[in-house]
């Protein structure tokens, strides 16, 4: 085969779309039997609808709600709202949207295998050797998209576990009347945890609640998860709400993301906002930049596999500089920056304009400052 992708999530199956429309032989390898439950929060900035390589039916198929208003608190107190006529977030179920993702992969001409587990990659030579629970493969191109405990990362020492942050997550069934105050709605609640961030997200028959932390990794209990679902007066039936922890990896400024004929994406290269640990929006940007050099090797004579990690330092990560910097100061003096920045009444444009968008994390800093200055 030409290409081989490891993992059928968000990065796994736009690369692998785009590769096989472009007439390469591509095969995904996915450890879980597919459809899978994924953990994570189905949170999708608006902006990121124009990285979804699927139509807009099916894309609005499996869209559990549409995020017009966010609603930030301090500890459950002091809230500000952030409202918009356009939309802010999607809300997806990942094993249906990424369900969906791979089978649009498929339709454009890849192999999926699901229940192949990958053990280890041997980069060297012109074609990489990849050994699974269902034999080996080789590739002249591999591409690791195995999220943030990734075989791909750790084969080619490109793994990151030091710097995982943690999350509780809770799947909390509501009835229809109990999601109305949800509907349309997101929740952001900040000061609970150091270096951490607290959310509620709406789904069509439940509210996925959780708390993530940077640097809080040992001591973990269910009850802090409760305490939060309590602090924002939900009715939940304790033995019907399921409970999921998972790390987070989060970008810290490594600058290599490619080794020989190997390429990682997303979690598994650990491009993940280093402030909110969102990572479905950089996987696809990262896809489809992988998409574009692959092509060019293969189509257009320029083997420079490197250039993948040239364009995601360049593409993404000059980005997360300002939001890592962002990340320090709001994380040190979260209440203070609470009260002069989230409080402030031009947040609320900028808030926006990041999520659908119109502005991006560079141009935060001097809008930050303009907003302080009326302010003052």
């Amino acid at each position: 085969m030409d290409v081989l992708v490891v993992g059928a999530g968000p990065a796994g199956a736009t690369v692998a779309s785009g590769l096989a429309e472009a007439g390469l032989k591509v095969t995904v390898l996915e450890k879980a039997q597919l459809p899978r439950f994924k953990a994570c929060s189905g949170g999708l900035p608006a902006k990121t609808r124009a990285l979804v390589n699927l139509t807009d039916a099916a894309f609005d198929e499996n869209v559990e709600d549409t995020i017009r208003r966010v609603r930030f608190t301090y500890k459950h107190r002091d809230p500000v709202v952030v409202e918009s006529e356009d939309p802010l977030v999607y809300m997806v179920r990942r094993d249906r949207f990424d369900h969906a993702f791979i089978t649009d992969a498929a339709r454009r001409g890849a192999r999926i295998l699901d229940g192949v587990e990958v053990i280890g990659v041997d980069p060297e030579g012109p074609r990489a050797r990849v050994r699974t629970t269902k034999g080996e493969f080789s590739a002249r191109v591999v591409i690791g998209a195995d999220g943030v405990h990734s075989a791909v990362a750790r084969s080619i020492g490109r793994a990151n576990h030091e710097k995982l942050g943690f999350a509780l997550q809770a799947e909390v069934p509501m009835s229809q009347k109990g999601l109305e105050g949800w509907r349309g709605t997101i929740g952001g609640d900040f000061g609970r945890l150091p270096h951490g961030i607290g959310w509620v997200f709406p789904k069509s028959d439940h509210l996925s609640v959780g708390l993530l932390s940077f640097t809080k990794r040992r001591g973990w209990k269910r009850e802090e998860l409760f305490a939060f679902l309590r602090g924002h007066n939900l009715d939940f039936d304790l033995k019907r709400t399921r409970v999921y922890g998972h790390f987070l990896p989060r970008w810290h400024g490594q600058k290599q993301f490619q080794e020989g004929n190997c390429l990682l994406l997303g979690d598994a290269a650990g491009i993940v906002n280093p402030m909110t640990g969102a990572g479905i929006e950089a996987a696809m940007r990262s896809a489809h930049i992988a998409t574009d050099v692959i092509k060019d090797a293969f189509w257009h004579g320029d083997p420079r596999l490197e250039r993948y990690t040239e364009r995601v330092l360049r593409e993404i990560c000059r980005e997360f500089l300002d939001v890592r910097a962002m990340a320090r100061v709001f994380f040190s003096f979260t209440r203070t920056c609470y009260q002069l920045g989230i409080k402030n009444p031009q947040f609320s444009r900028i808030a926006a304009k990041l999520l659908t968008g119109q502005m991006d994390y560079t141009e935060v800093w001097g809008a930050v400052a303009k907003a302080g200055l009326r302010r003052s």
